[in-house]
């Protein structure tokens, strides 16, 4: 039970949200912005090694908990584990320290702040450390509580030029009636070797790389005013 909380308080962190009834929320609404380096971008037939930095913020009115957030890569930028150390260890194993687990494979760093249970008269804050590491075609992000002795473990699916991180049930609600509030994600994605690249860059469109964000929610405990909430990030190529 306490190991759950534990990872509860974290990944709930990560992208969940907290609510009341629904009908005394606005609609859940989300902004982004992305930063690519280099901004000068590579060509299909000479791609370039690259880096993402992507902030997310949650409007904290909605009240909400996310299921799920997924970030869709456009045509110009391809996003791959392949040719670049993978960890396979265990969520176990990371939690116990993932510099010593998997050091090879960590691709940058974050934070991420958020509120357990937001609707009560005394919200509790919660700020985290994030650790990206890359995985078999995942992206693994180890969360660390900053003060506190919070840990978890996100997976981070790739699928194409999709990243899909889901929120298990028990990390949405940490405790029954108990849901917490998404404030921020902030996270940098970069790991290179050889050839290999875990963004690259092929081309440049009208100027700007535009990701895709959308997170979808559920019940907590009513419906919210909708399922869920999408936004453009835009990074500044040439």
């Amino acid at each position: 039970m306490r190991k759950s909380l534990i990872a509860a308080g974290a990944a709930s962190l990560a992208l969940g949200v907290a609510g009341m009834a629904y009908a005394q929320n606005p609609a859940p609404k989300i902004t982004a912005t992305a930063k690519l380096s280099p901004s000068k971008a590579g060509t299909k037939s000479k791609p370039k090694a690259s880096g993402v930095t992507l902030n997310v913020t949650n409007d904290p009115a909605s009240k909400t908990t996310a299921a799920k957030i997924a970030i869709s890569f456009p045509s110009t930028l391809k996003l791959s584990t392949k040719g670049l150390p993978q960890c396979t260890k265990s969520d176990e194993a990371i939690l116990a320290g993932p510099k010593t687990a998997c050091k090879g494979s960590i691709a940058g760093k974050g934070t991420a702040s958020a509120i357990l249970n937001p609707t009560s008269a005394t919200p509790a804050p919660l700020n985290f450390k994030v650790t990206p590491i890359v995985g078999k075609n995942q992206i693994l992000f180890y969360l660390e509580q900053s003060p506190g002795a919070v840990k978890a473990v996100l997976h981070g699916k790739i699928s194409g030029k999709k990243l899909t991180i889901s929120i298990p049930d028990f990390l949405q609600q940490p405790a029954p009636g108990t849901y917490s509030a998404l404030n921020g994600l902030q996270t940098s994605l970069k790991l290179n070797k050889g050839k290999a690249s875990l963004v690259t860059s092929t081309g440049c469109s009208s100027k700007k790389h535009k990701l895709g964000v959308t997170v979808s929610f559920v019940p907590n405990p009513n419906p919210p005013a909708s399922s869920s909430a999408s936004t453009t990030a835009e990074a500044s190529c040439s």
